[in-house]
């Protein structure tokens, strides 16, 4: 083999890695070390179709695969890096890399195999040029956004494509400059044609076909074909703009889906009483936290490490009331809230989409619904979350504005867009313990490990006291500006921070989670009978799927939407540690070891 192949290979590899660490941000490790034997395959596939066949690095047999691979490696990550480096809190594409490294020995195999056979037809030749026309407008089309709106394609934009249909498509088209039109469809004809030219000149080659080399090009050509494009997980699809694109597509049709029921389920949706009770305008806070485990939280166990100072003083006030048998009813993110936030649970039969959501039964008793998230706008992991959200007077996320930070801190800001005059109901999302957890808090408020230095354990300590402190700032800003009745706190589902958020774990401590809640004293003694019922309740198992059911408590409303034996606020609840599951009633809680305590 020719050294030329393999300096060129190395000096692909070293290039694509920092180019990796250069766009990326936020990564630790583990992730930085992972990538770089992760590209060593990559880099070897790209270069072996040319380096067994003699093929120059210099012939458009390889060169056009090479710059269309190379569109890839670099466009989306740059671009994304460009627009959101200053904001957000971690990211890295190494599966956009991945793939243009990837396509180059696809494309170049696929050539090579089809010149050498007399079976192939010539003229796919052309199939797999277009396949590579395809393949580089869609980076010149993610260019063209960036020089016309200045930052990186995101949710809105793309929603903003799949919602234009033909003749407004048509309208933007012919508003554009014809010159600009007509140089971008001749540019497009252009490299068509100077691909399908490049390929017809490849017959003239002489190059080296031998059979162990014939069959290493089939082997590449075979399972990159599986490999990129298999129906389910694909690599292409795993591509940035390509699952932000998927992203927004099933947003679409999960949406479509809400909206449909959501008409049918508020039909017959009765509620009393339909004003708050207080004498003054008021409001209620649910904060929904992000991968904290009260295994790692000082106001719930004994430890060395006072990670939440504020609210193990809380404890004290006879307003606070905290509950160390609350547990998630799923491992991750998505089956977790979609449950917590709606009738939808284990236990009842029912679906997510035709449940009704605390928002729907917090503006039926009278309250106008907010909702500011920290969290991801849209994904796999978001929509249902999302689906609820959208359905407030007002929804925000931290991610939408490019102007505002990544911490949670930045949701403290939102407070300024209600109405402090009417009756309020606020949902806080917050980013939590969301590993990477270094990227989770100002590494001035590094506590537990020293600023600057990934150590998971200690990481993890310092982002559940930056949420114990922003925890603080909203009971107190709320309660001086808001005439705060009622905050509710949960997490999503917990986490072993050594486990780096292994998603097969079916572990219990992924499911320790905390939660607590506050009340005035107005609140208490209007309704004294919910306050001592869940402060009679602070001994029991509880799962985090009947939320739902504890606001409807909270809100003290009566409805034919609410089972009163679901609702933890109730002295009517029905749920024994028997009887109370988790992973989507796949388990029970009884058969975790913290358990066996009657409770």
């Amino acid at each position: 083999m020719n050294s030329i192949y393999i300096f060129f290979a190395i000096a692909l590899y070293i290039l694509t890695y920092l180019f990796y660490i250069s766009v990326s941000h936020g990564l630790g490790h583990k992730a930085e070390h992972l990538q770089l034997r992760r590209f060593i395959p990559c880099v070897i596939i790209a270069v072996l179709p040319a380096a067994l066949t003699g093929l120059p690095l210099t012939n458009g047999l390889f060169l056009i695969p090479f710059l269309v691979g190379l569109s890839w490696i670099i466009t989306y990550p740059l671009l994304y890096s460009l627009t959101y480096k200053k904001i957000s809190s971690d990211f890295g594409f190494h599966l956009d890399m991945a793939f243009g490294l990837y396509i180059i020995g696809y494309c170049t195999a696929l050539k090579l195999l089809i010149i050498y056979s007399d079976i192939i037809p010539n003229f796919l030749l052309i199939v797999v040029s277009a396949l590579e026309v395809i393949l580089l407008l869609i980076p010149l089309l993610e260019l063209n956004y960036y020089y016309l709106y200045h930052n990186c394609i995101n949710e809105n934009g793309m929603i903003l494509i799949l919602e234009t249909d033909r003749l407004e498509a048509k309208e933007y088209f012919a508003s554009l400059p014809k010159a600009l039109l007509t140089a971008f469809i001749i540019f497009v004809l252009l490299i068509f044609v100077w691909l399908a030219k490049a390929d017809v000149k490849l017959f003239s080659l002489t190059l080296q076909f031998s059979t162990p080399t014939i069959i290493i090009l089939s082997i590449i050509s075979i399972f990159l074909t599986v490999y990129l494009w298999k129906p389910k997980k694909n690599l292409f699809k795993r591509t940035g703009i390509i699952e932000l694109y998927l992203n927004v597509k099933d947003y679409f049709a999960t949406y479509a889906l809400y909206k449909k029921n959501q008409a049918e389920r508020l039909k017959d949706l009765q509620v009393t009483p339909t004003q708050p009770s207080f004498t003054k305008p008021s409001t209620i806070i649910m904060v929904i936290g992000e991968s904290a485990s009260r295994d790692y939280m000082s106001a719930f166990v004994d430890m060395p490490e006072n990670s939440t100072p504020w609210l193990k003083a809380q404890k004290a006030s006879p307003n606070f009331l905290l509950f160390p048998g609350a547990y998630a009813c799923a491992g991750s993110t998505v089956p977790a809230l979609e449950r917590a936030l709606t009738e939808f649970n284990q236990y009842d039969g029912n679906e997510f989409y035709t449940a009704c959501s605390v928002v729907d039964i917090a503006r039926a008793a009278g309250y106008k619904p907010y909702w500011f998230s920290n969290q991801g706008y849209l994904g796999d992991v978001d929509t249902p979350v999302t689906l609820v959200a959208k359905t407030c007077d007002k929804a925000a996320w931290t991610g939408e504005n490019l102007n505002k930070l990544f911490f949670d801190s930045t949701l403290l800001d939102y407070f300024t867009e209600v109405d402090p005059t009417e009756n309020n109901f606020i949902v806080f999302h917050l980013k939590g313990s969301h590993f990477n957890y270094i990227n989770r808090y100002p590494q001035d408020r590094a506590h537990f490990s020293k600023p600057h230095k990934y150590d998971l354990v200690p990481n993890y300590l310092d982002s559940l006291a930056y949420t114990d402190y922003i925890l603080e700032q909203i009971h107190t800003y709320a309660k001086e500006h808001f005439n705060l009745q009622a905050m509710l706190y949960f997490s999503d589902h917990g986490e072993i921070p050594t486990s780096r958020r292994n998603p097969d774990s079916k572990d219990f401590p992924n499911l320790r989670i905390p939660m607590f809640t506050y009340f005035s004293d107005e609140y208490k003694k209007l309704f004294p009978a919910t306050f001592e019922t869940l402060k009679a309740h602070q001994s029991r198992y509880f799962t985090n799927d009947l939320i739902y059911e504890l606001v409807c408590g909270i809100l003290q409303i009566k409805s034919n939407h609410y089972k009163e034996e679901n609702g933890f606020a109730s002295p009517q609840f029905k749920f024994t540690t028997e009887m109370l599951k988790t992973y989507s009633g796949m388990r029970y809680i009884k058969d975790d070891i913290l358990s066996q305590t009657p409770r």
